[in-house]
């Protein structure tokens, strides 16, 4: 019984990928930065500050953020020579965040080619964040396609956020009512004693105009300063400025703050992976889907890092992983499983029916109340994996033959991705396939549920897949991708076209 158990672990198996944990998972945020100048002040070459680039770049992606840069025109962006760390002046030279992002070459590649603004599509992006330095005073202060760009971000409620010389363009942004976008709001930006101390330092007079002199013209102005040179940041709504360079991480911790205020208006999925995997097994996807979406992935114990013994693993036990996580959500979640998590799915559903708005499953065991994974796999006559698995002597965990896990699993799979299943494999418990689900239809039954088929699956098969929709009798709709076992790895792109389509 035990081997027979350990047996059907083959069809279960989903790959843990190169996704670096937390890196990009929470979505993505756009820096938008000055293209280089000449100051027609000075004669010197101006663009972006470098601790207003690096230092927010810095905080959003320690907090799981995907970072890109764009700017008006595109292409390659210069730093202010007064803000480099390395500038023979050593005014920044204690800036020792922009001198680790100046050694990066991945850091330095990016600015190189930023992105133009007109080719972004700001639906992907969860907040933006538009940098000062010298250059905006020239580049952004007449750029009526970089006002509306921020004006109509600023308008969807998301988090909209500018620092330093930056928020010149606040002196020009208006609404559609014709209104300016700060008029009665608290904002902050370049301060003219601040100015002052500049033009004092070099000599000569910067800047063309100074922000705050012409904020506090405005009508109905709240500008406002924080001490000369202090880290300084305002929130009001969903606008948020930073007063100068020491400003950048203090601005971009209230966009962080703003952020998680503001996920109410996404969608939530919570991904559950499948045997021998981990949660990076999601890192095809993950992050695309968090562009728009709240997405949470779950560890299960035992799996990847998780040092849980084998033998003391049990259905209950994936259950409260799973059950813990989407408690941990303020709304419904959407649950996705994949393979042996179609059958934890299916028992949180019963004991959590209230908080879950719909189960996806992924080419994935789908039971009636009463059945097991057992169960349901004696009925797969399409496995090519049934004598493929070795056993630990206790038969509480089981791996798989190694020459046999890629051609199981993942045949149309890359050949990296093929090298991965191999050097991730890791052996798994047994319990938990012979146990039963308990189902009833006012709990699991009342659960919207859609089913997402892989038609070239040799590890649960095709013709499995559908007898188990037509057993359950309350899929609302199917879909079929033309793949193996693991269609988020295979075709992600078209894997995430028809998540997102199911509403």
């Amino acid at each position: 019984m035990k081997k027979i158990i350990l047996v059907v672990y083959a069809l279960l198996f989903l790959i843990p990928t190169f996704a670096q944990h937390n890196a990009g998972n929470n979505g993505k945020v756009l820096m938008i930065a000055s293209n280089p100048s000449v100051s027609k002040q000075t004669g010197w070459p101006i663009g972006v500050w470098y601790a207003e680039l690096a230092h927010p770049y810095w905080v959003f992606s320690e907090a799981g953020y995907t970072v890109d840069i764009a700017s008006p025109e595109g292409g390659e962006i210069k730093f202010d020579g007064f803000s480099d760390p390395e500038d023979p002046s050593q005014y920044a030279a204690f800036d020792y965040v922009s001198l680790g992002f100046k050694k990066d070459p991945a850091k330095m590649a990016l600015t190189k080619n930023t992105l133009k603004l007109s080719t972004v599509n700001p639906q992907d992006y969860k907040a933006i964040f538009v940098c000062g330095g010298q250059g905006p005073m020239y580049t952004f202060y007449e750029n009526t396609e970089l006002h509306q760009f921020f004006v109509n971000f600023y308008q969807t409620g998301k988090p909209t956020a500018a620092i330093c010389h930056g928020t010149c363009i606040l002196l020009k942004a208006k609404l559609p009512n014709g209104k300016y976008l700060v008029e009665a709001k608290r904002w902050t930006g370049f301060a003219s004693s601040e100015e002052q101390y500049a033009d004092n330092y070099v000599g000569q007079q910067i800047q063309p105009f100074r922000i705050e002199d012409l904020a506090r013209k405005m009508p109905n102005s709240k500008y406002e300063c924080g001490a000369p040179f202090s880290a300084y940041a305002v929130k009001d709504g969903n606008l948020i400025t930073g007063q100068q360079q020491n400003s950048g991480e203090a601005a971009a911790k209230l966009v962080l703050k703003a952020l998680e205020e503001d996920k109410k208006r996404y969608p939530t999925y919570v991904l559950i992976h499948g045997a021998w995997a981990d949660e990076s097994a999601w890192g095809f996807v993950r992050n695309d889907l968090a562009k728009r979406a709240n997405v949470v992935v779950v560890n299960l114990p035992a799996h990847g890092i998780d040092l849980t013994p084998a033998n003391q693993v049990s259905l209950a036990a994936y259950v409260k992983t799973v059950s813990n996580a989407i408690n941990a959500q303020s709304g419904k979640v959407i649950l996705v499983a994949h393979s042996m998590a179609g059958i934890v799915a299916s028992q949180v559903a019963e004991y959590l029916p209230t908080k879950i708005d719909k189960i996806v499953y992924v080419s994935a065991y789908l039971p009636r109340n009463g059945e097991d994974l057992l169960t349901l796999s004696k009925k797969d006559g399409e496995s090519k994996v049934g004598g493929a698995l070795e056993f630990s002597a206790d038969y509480s965990a089981a791996s798989i033959k190694k020459d046999l896990i890629a051609p199981a699993v993942c045949a149309d799979c890359p050949d990296f991705m093929k090298e991965a299943l191999v050097k991730y494999h890791k052996a798994e418990p047994a319990k938990p396939l012979g146990e039963k689900v308990v189902l009833t239809a006012k709990n699991f039954g009342a659960v919207p549920k859609y089913y997402i088929h892989t038609s070239k699956d040799a590890a649960v098969g095709y013709e499995l897949q559908q007898q188990m929709v037509k057993a359950n009798g309350s899929i609302k709709k199917t879909f079929t991708m033309a793949t193996s076992h693991l269609p988020f790895v295979v075709n992600p792109a078209e894997f995430l076209g028809i998540l997102t389509s199911i509403k």
